[in-house]
Formats: structure tokens, C-alpha cells, sequence
């Protein structure tokens, strides 16, 4: 038997449709084809060209950027929501009119249920399901593994909702929370999908207790808290330095233990020295980075080969053969990776210079008109000033989360406002101190007196502070400073980065400013400075060499007799 296959339509018809259908108002239907002539300028798609299917939306959505397209977010997520409704009313796609439509008033046992929801997360994260139940006509004592999988096949037809898979595991796991605060409804759990997220280490609570107490004996040490001690370390290490130092020692046991290694036969530091658990960590991680120079690997090998020699105290031969292994270890080129080089190439752009450069006072005038939830509120102005304090003062992300009020930022309605990291508080040792510009020390004050104060009932202490006050997490300040840059300039930028987009913009401006650089990033030596932005001089160069030869070439052209004159006056002389 023959199967036709039925090409799916294309947008210009959904067009059509909603256009010639007159149980639409005029004004929805004014709606309709304004938000997919937008979807056609934007993605430079004629309609007829773009298939009516929220699989085939949803992927060209998810490759424009609101912020390059010189829109609102709020404008991009009208016209996605206005185009699978569009689809939706056409009816040219069996089902989705039904899904989009359906809703309707919610049954007795789910009105109760959802009643008992306080929390804004709980209704959003269960919003979909209830609904999807609802018109199903299940009760909550329905709903399983198999109904929570038929609820995401249905958002995948008629939703452009990104990450559908992260959708699917916090309806999951929120699921799962209700479940177990509400045990007289005798609701049944469901299975969560697996995270995405590569979780390689092993966590520390899994190596036994002595590990643990063996380390922050090292710790203690190394960082010199008993000075008066026999064997006390001649130069402490600081805090952040053993902080380093941990996640190198605990990927180093992460590492051991996937070489078929148990994590309870790791009981001290020492079990990581000997010659072959040496070799089997420096192996995997060979293997890891496929032979190619890394500083992790580089700096891992090292710390191992200290461990041994101060804390652990192996033999002279045994010190010899882990120092003849490290030095097998591929050691990295100390210049910027390839990835962060293409990436502030992207500056050139003029286009995203712009937009880079006049974010700071279109996220700050968001932050004044939000009208969001005053903890939301909290956070766009924390990722607005954390942006543009790395703008202007590119420091490590570690000591940004740090940034507390009259410790690091001393700030003055008249006057200079300043910046100060102590020689403790740095990677290198070194005092650094700041001014803040003028604007972006009114929008810090006007957070800590007004602000802030609205949310905490007080004046936080530290810049990155959580509703009760207390100081945000590292991943948090992170991941806040990489969603709004995002949001508002189109592209992903890891907070470092700004360090080296500095260095990029002095250089640009005062090809010999490698002193400058030097000062502002904080390096020790001048030549850490020369040597790792020696990729953007080696550019410089070429652009200054190519634009010498464009001025010779253009006054070559300019010296040469006009050929077609001197061919005149050869005629002229042959008559």
C-alpha cells in the first residue's frame, strides 16, 4: 500500500487563514499578521518558505537573538507566542488548536490541589500538567511516569518553549516534592530524568572521613595558622590559593577513583603520591584532554609532586620518579586559548560594540521601571552593576561575589568614589585600588539606599546579597552576569573574559600600553602581561602593516601619470 506524504504547511497560509477568518476580531487578526511579518523580517525567511510546525518554530526562534535583532525580550516573546497561536486558530495542524484552546475551569480535586500551592515555583513548574490533566479529565491519583511523558509529546507539537528537557525534569521533581507534602492525597511518585550536566567528581562526603581531616591538616599548615610551629611553612599560603588547591586534590581523587580505584580506599593525601596512583591520575587525565597541553593537568601533576615532598615526606627515589613523571606532563603555552581569542575578535563588530557599550544604561532604566517581584528586582540590578563594574574594573570573578560596602566600595555622593582589593583578597599578592565612574557609582548608591533596603529591610553589606542578606554563591553571581550580558548584548561572555576584552580595547587604543594593561588586571609582572596578549599585538601588527601598504599603494596611484593623457599626447604626436 502506497502512503502519500502530506507536505506540512507553511506559514503564509496560517496567514491566510487567520486573516479570512471571521470569528477573529480585527484587532487579533491586526495581531496575527503584524507578529509574522516580524518573524519574516527577522529571520530573513520569505513566509511561504517556513513550516508551520512548533518543532520547526521553535528552532528558528531559538537561533535569533532579541538583543541583535535590536528588540525587547518582551517584544520577541509576544510575536513567538502570537505565531503558535496563529497555527493554533488556522486549524491547518491537527490538535494544536485543541492544546493552545482547550483550558478550561479546573475540576473540583484539582481546583483543591492547586489552592494548596503557595508557592509561585510549585504553580510553575505544575502549571502545564494540571492544565493538561484537566482537560483530559485525570485526577491528581492519575498521574504517573506515562502521563507526565504524554504531557511533554504534547508540548513538543505545539510549545517553543526552549529546554524542553529541563521542562521535564522540574515537573518531574516538583512532582515528586508534592507528593511528599501532601501523603493523605496518596499521589504516586514519577521518575526524574537524569541531569545533563557532566558531573565528573566524586562528592567529597563519599571518601572517608580521615581524607577530609588529613586535608585540613594541610590546610592548617599550609596556610601557617600555628606560626610559632616547629615545622611551620616558611611563606603561608593564602586562602583563596588553598581553595584552589582543594579542587585540584579532590579532582585528583575524582580522577583515581574512575580508574577502578574505591573511593573508601582513598583515606589520606598520601594515597594519592604513590608512584602508581601517580600514574594512573596523570593517565586518565591524559586521556581526558586527548594529549593536548592543559593547566589543569600541568598544575595538578605539580601540586601532587608538593603534597609529597612537604606534607606526605616520601623517600628521596620516590620524590624522584613522581618528579620525572610531572615533567612527561605536556606543558601549556602561557597565552590566551583560541576560544577566548575568536571571542573578542567578535568586538570588531561594530554593531556589538555598541550594544556591549550601551548596555549598562539600558539594563539599569529595566531595573527602575521593573515592575517584577521585588527579589527579581534585586537580582536584575545586581547583574546590571555586576556588568558594568567588569566593564570598567575587570576583576576576578572571586572577587567581584566578594565586593562588600565599605570594605571594597567606599562610595561618596561628592567626590571620588573607590574600588580597593587588599594584597590578600588578589591572586597575585598585589594591592589594587580603583576609581568608579561617576554614573556607576550613583546606581550602586542608589542600590544600597533604596534598592536593596526594599527587599532585605536594610542595608546590604555585601554587593551580591541573597533576600535575607547574606552574600551570594559564586555560580550564582556567574550565572546572573552571563544571562543579562546575553539578555541585552546577544552573545554568551564568561565574566573573565571581560579581562581580556579590556586588555583588547587598551592595546587597540595604545598599541605599547602593555603597562596599563599590567596595573589594571592586576599581573606581578610586566611580562605575564607582553607574553599572554601577544596574539592581539601579533594582529595589531598585521592591521598597522596592512594599512601602511594601502597609504604606499594610494600614493603610487596618486604619482602616476594619468595613462590615458600620456596615450593622448603619443597620438597627438604621431599626427
Amino acid at each position: 500500500m502506497n502512503m502519500r506524504f502530506t507536505p506540512a504547511p507553511k506559514m503564509d497560509q496560517v496567514l491566510t487563514a487567520v486573516l479570512s477568518d471571521p470569528g477573529i476580531s480585527w484587532l487579533k487578526r491586526q495581531e496575527f499578521q503584524s507578529a509574522l511579518r516580524s518573524l519574516e523580517k527577522w529571520s530573513g525567511q520569505n513566509l511561504k518558505n517556513i513550516p508551520a510546525t512548533a518543532v520547526d518554530l521553535r528552532d528558528l526562534y531559538d537561533r535569533l537573538e532579541p538583543a541583535v535583532l535590536g528588540i525587547r525580550p518582551k517584544t520577541f516573546a509576544n510575536v513567538k507566542s502570537l505565531s503558535i497561536t496563529a497555527i493554533a486558530k488556522s486549524e491547518l495542524v491537527s490538535g494544536i488548536f485543541e492544546r493552545r484552546t482547550g483550558r478550561r475551569p479546573k475540576s473540583p480535586e484539582w481546583a483543591e490541589l492547586w489552592n494548596r500551592l503557595r508557592l509561585p515555583v510549585q504553580q510553575n513548574s505544575l502549571s502545564r500538567l494540571v492544565n493538561w490533566c484537566n482537560r483530559e479529565e485525570l485526577v491528581p491519583q492519575d498521574v504517573d511516569s506515562k502521563v507526565i511523558e504524554r504531557v511533554l509529546a504534547d508540548m513538543a507539537e505545539s510549545s517553543l518553549r526552549k529546554d524542553q528537557y529541563q521542562v521535564h525534569r522540574s515537573m518531574a521533581k516538583m512532582w515528586n516534592n508534592i507528593v511528599d507534602l501532601f501523603p493523605e492525597k496518596r499521589l504516586q511518585k514519577v521518575d526524574v530524568p537524569v541531569s545533563r550536566l557532566r558531573r565528573s567528581r566524586v562528592p567529597p562526603t563519599e571518601f572517608p572521613e580521615s581524607f577530609r581531616q588529613d586535608w585540613n591538616g594541610y590546610a592548617a599548615w599550609a596556610h601557617g595558622d600555628d606560626v610559632f610551629a616547629d615545622n611551620a611553612r616558611p611563606k603561608p599560603l593564602k586562602q583563596n590559593t588553598l581553595d584552589s588547591y582543594f579542587q585540584r586534590v579532590h579532582l585528583a581523587a575524582s580522577t583515581l577513583v574512575q580508574t577502578g580505584v574505591k573511593a573508601t580506599s582513598v583515606r589520606t593525601l598520601a594515597d594519592l603520591v604513590t608512584v602508581d596512583a601517580f600514574k594512573r591520575i596523570l593517565g586518565k587525565r591524559h586521556e581526558v584532554t586527548n594529549g593536548l597541553p592543559s593547566h589543569e593537568n600541568f598544575q595538578l601533576a605539580w601540586l601532587l609532586v608538593r603534597l609529597a615532598r612537604d606534607w606526605v615526606n616520601v623517600n628521596e627515589e620516590i620524590l624522584a620518579e613522581l618528579k620525572y613523571l610531572a615533567k612527561r606532563v605536556p606543558a601549556p603555552a602561557l597565552k590566551m586559548t583560541r576560544k577566548n581569542k575568536l571571542l573578542v575578535m567578535r568586538f570588531d563588530d561594530p554593531d556589538l560594540q555598541k550594544r556591549f557599550l550601551t548596555a549598562p544604561e539600558r539594563m539599569w532604566q529595566d531595573v527602575q521601571k521593573s515592575q517584577r517581584r521585588k527579589h527579581w528586582r534585586l537580582a536584575e540590578a545586581q547583574a546590571a552593576l555586576g556588568i558594568e563594574i567588569l566593564m570598567f574594573v575587570p576583576v576576578r570573578l572571586k572577587n567581584l561575589t566578594a565586593l562588600a560596602f565599605e570594605e571594597h566600595l567606599f562610595l561618596r555622593e561628592a567626590g571620588t568614589s573607590t574600588l580597593m582589593l587588599s594584597a590578600d583578597e588578589t591572586k597575585t599578592g598585589e594591592n589594587l585600588e580603583f576609581d568608579i565612574p561617576p554614573n556607576l557609582a550613583a546606581r550602586l548608591l542608589e542600590y544600597r539606599n533604596v534598592i536593596a533596603p526594599a527587599v532585605i529591610g536594610h542595608e546590604p553589606k555585601h554587593l551580591f546579597a541573597n533576600d535575607d542578606g547574606s552574600v551570594k554563591g559564586f555560580a550564582s553571581v556567574r550565572y546572573l552576569v552571563q544571562r543579562y550580558f546575553k539578555r541585552f548584548v546577544g552573545m554568551h561572555m564568561n565574566p573573565h573574559a571581560f579581562r581580556h576584552l579590556a586588555a583588547k580595547f587598551i592595546l587597540d587604543s595604545s598599541p605599547g600600553g602593555h603597562v596599563v594593561v599590567q596595573h589594571l588586571l592586576g599581573h606581578k609582572k610586566l611580562e605575564t602581561t607582553a607574553t599572554f596578549y601577544a596574539g592581539l599585538d601579533t594582529l595589531r601588527a598585521g592591521r598597522h602593516h596592512h594599512a601602511l601598504l594601502t597609504k604606499a599603494l594610494d600614493e603610487s596611484r596618486a604619482n602616476r601619470p594619468d595613462a590615458s593623457r600620456s596615450r593622448r599626447v603619443r597620438l597627438e604626436d604621431v599626427e
